[in-house]
């Protein structure tokens, strides 16, 4: 029989040829916890064709995620889901190559540069929000379409107008096909449907390169910075380069975003006290805008967002790939094999956390500040080199659509509708996620 590298650590390798793959996409939450009260916390198993150690600790999460090796790679971790259909952005990249990139992207995150996204921000949200009426609303769906709106306005510095729906569908498209097991571009497949979205999203990026490239003076938005960027020998970046840096960028903006607003909203809907100190709390702001220097005295509505990416994290899965043997808290990886910490189940592990699967903000308040009793237990944005780029665009974001909504709203839910979000690839609720707005 052959020598199995992975012999040392508990678990199994699952169904023959598929592996543990239709679990996890039936139930990812389910699967991890299921082995985690079985094996503990260090298992392995083989997913979408790949041999794996899951570890659910900080610890292990702090040392996957600082590398200080420099052996996990994010690009290996990621090739077999996202590699063809989100190529070449800042997740596919490793080390140094991935250093020079961010360098690059890093301007639009600046502080001077989310200050002067405030604006569209704002004016984007009171439009799509002015027009809707009270009543029933599906809240994942309008926050994906004005999320969508705001990342376009603030990073391409375009209005998508009549485009937005179909570049919408190209990147739900997309992130679907993420996950197929089949990888055949039959009609009608999962694949083909996201290589076709990929596809649309190519030509619509590239067409705006082009058109950058075009005009004498850059624009301030990042389309325009990427598409006059030069490298380190004074060349301009490939212009594949800024696209695939672009759909990256715009699916990280708006697509993660979402779906926090989403469980944000949900959660307070089903929790009138929590919503009326939110309320009460954005009311004091009088109608002016959500800054990067203010979000911070938001106190409550900061801790209702993070319970939000608590229960629900934007990235619930992080995978790497070990290209040498490596230790991690003392477990032996050997070369070759797949790595995943799970902000999914560190979230909600009971180890750590009190009613782990309970809405309750308070946790984060001073005097109980359960986040704070490891370094790497509250990971919502991920950490080390592949910290998230936009984590505070993303934060700015979210405070200022729900004071815009609740300055003058109240949400409600109907706690019987078991609404149940699939956490994989990015969490979604799997049917409609109603809202009544007054």
């Amino acid at each position: 029989m052959a020598h199995d590298p992975l012999a040392h650590v508990p678990g199994d390798r699952g169904w023959p040829l598929v592996g543990h793959t239709l679990m996890f996409l039936r139930d990812a939450r389910g699967l991890t916890e299921r082995n985690r009260q079985r094996y503990g916390d260090v298992y392995r198993s083989r997913v979408l064709g790949r041999d794996g150690v899951t570890f659910l600790t900080p610890q292990a999460t702090r040392e996957v995620f600082l590398d200080p090796g420099k052996v996990l790679s994010s690009q290996g971790g990621w090739s077999n889901t996202i590699g063809d259909l989100f190529r070449n952005g800042l997740m596919l990249r490793d080390f140094d190559d991935h250093h020079r990139h961010r360098r690059v992207m890093q301007q639009a995150f600046s502080r001077a540069a989310l200050t002067g996204y405030v604006e569209a921000i704002h004016d984007v949200t009171d439009r799509h929000l002015r027009d809707l009426p009270d009543g029933d609303v599906d809240v994942y769906v309008l926050m994906k379409r004005l999320t969508l709106d705001i990342a376009a306005e603030v990073f391409v510095g375009v209005s998508l107008g009549a485009a937005s729906e179909r570049v919408n569908r190209a990147f739900q498209d997309s992130v679907a096909a993420s996950i197929t097991p089949l990888r055949v571009a039959l009609p009608g497949t999962p694949w083909r449907r996201g290589l076709q979205g990929r596809a649309e999203l190519v030509r619509v990026f590239g067409d705006l390169v082009a058109a950058r490239r075009r005009e004498a003076e850059p624009r301030t938005d990042l389309l325009s910075r990427l598409a006059h960027a030069t490298t380190d020998d004074g060349e301009l970046l490939p212009a594949d380069d800024v696209v695939d840096h672009m759909i990256f960028l715009m699916l990280a903006a708006h697509d993660t975003t979402t779906s926090t607003l989403a469980v944000l909203l949900w959660q307070l809907a089903l929790h009138p006290a929590e919503q009326d100190r939110v309320a009460a709390e954005v009311r004091a702001l009088d109608d002016a805008p959500v800054t990067p220097a203010d979000h911070g005295d938001l106190v409550h509505t900061t801790r209702a967002m993070q319970e939000a990416l608590r229960l629900s994290p934007p990235v619930p899965f992080s995978p790497r790939r070990a290209l040498a043997d490596v230790e991690i808290t003392g477990v032996r990886v050997p070369a070759g094999t797949g790595v995943s910490v799970s902000s999914l189940a560190l979230h909600r592990h009971p180890d750590w956390w009190t009613r782990p699967d309970a809405f309750d903000p308070d946790r984060f308040a001073p005097g109980r500040e359960e986040h704070k009793q490891h370094s790497h237990l509250f990971v919502p944005f991920g950490g080390g080199a592949h910290l998230c780029i936009g984590n505070h665009v993303a934060e700015v974001m979210v405070k200022a659509i729900v004071a815009r909504l609740l300055a003058t709203r109240r949400v409600t839910a109907d706690p019987r509708a078991g609404v149940v979000i699939s956490p994989i690839p990015i969490p979604k609720p799997k049917g409609p996620m109603l809202l009544t707005v007054r």
